[in-house]
C-alpha cells in the first residue's frame, strides 16, 4: 500500500496556510500595540524683551490630539481635513482650560494664533503681546492627562535668553523659570 502523497501534501500546506496566518496576525497586533508607545507633548514658551511679546508653541501627535478632544467634547476629528473654523475654537477652548501661563506669578490670557500638521505632529501657537518687566514665567499644564495616564509634557522655557527644560509628568503641572 503506497502513501497518499495528496494528503500529505494537504496536510503540510494546511499547517504552512496556518502558521502564516498566525504570523500576519501576530505581526499585526505588534505592529499596532508598538505604532505609538508614548505620549508625549513638547511645549516651548519664549518670551523677548526687545519684542516684548511672548510666543508660545506645542507640538504633539495628531491622532492623541484628536483622541483627546473627543473625550473633550463627545465628537471626532480629524486634523487632516483642515477644517479650521471648526477645530479652531475647540483647540483654544480645550488649552485655555489646561495650559495657564503666569508671568511673574499672576495668570495672564493668552491668544491663540492657530495649528499646522508638520509631517507627523501638530504644532499650535499661541502669544501674549506688549509684555514688559518679565521676572518669571510660570507654565502649568495638564494637557492630555485625561486621555492618557502615562502622558508626559516637555516644558521649555527661553526668558530673555535664560532656558530651562522641565518633564512634567500627572499630577505635576507646573514648570517656572524666574531670572533671580
Amino acid at each position: 500500500m503506497k502513501p497518499d502523497i495528496g494528503l500529505k501534501v494537504g496536510i503540510i500546506r494546511t499547517f504552512a496556510n496556518m502558521r502564516r496566518s498566525l504570523l500576519v496576525l501576530l505581526a499585526s497586533v505588534l505592529l499596532t500595540s508598538f505604532v505609538h508607545p508614548f505620549y508625549t507633548s513638547v511645549t516651548e514658551v519664549e518670551y523677548n524683551s526687545k519684542t516684548k511679546e511672548l510666543g508660545i508653541a506645542c507640538k504633539m501627535f495628531p491622532d492623541d490630539l484628536e483622541e483627546t478632544l473627543r473625550l473633550y467634547t463627545g465628537k471626532k476629528f480629524d486634523l487632516y481635513k483642515n477644517e479650521k473654523q471648526l477645530l479652531n475654537p475647540i483647540l483654544e477652548a480645550y488649552f485655555k482650560k489646561h495650559v495657564a501661563i503666569l508671568i511673574n506669578e499672576k495668570a495672564r490670557p493668552y491668544s491663540f494664533l492657530g495649528y499646522e500638521i508638520d509631517k507627523e505632529v501638530v504644532w499650535l501657537y499661541f502669544n501674549m503681546a506688549k509684555l514688559t518687566g518679565v521676572r518669571s514665567i510660570e507654565v502649568q499644564s495638564n494637557l492630555m492627562y485625561e486621555y492618557k495616564a502615562e502622558q508626559t509634557n516637555i516644558v521649555h522655557i527661553d526668558l530673555d535668553g535664560k532656558k530651562q527644560s522641565y518633564k512634567l509628568m500627572a499630577p505635576a503641572i507646573s514648570a517656572k523659570l524666574s531670572t533671580r
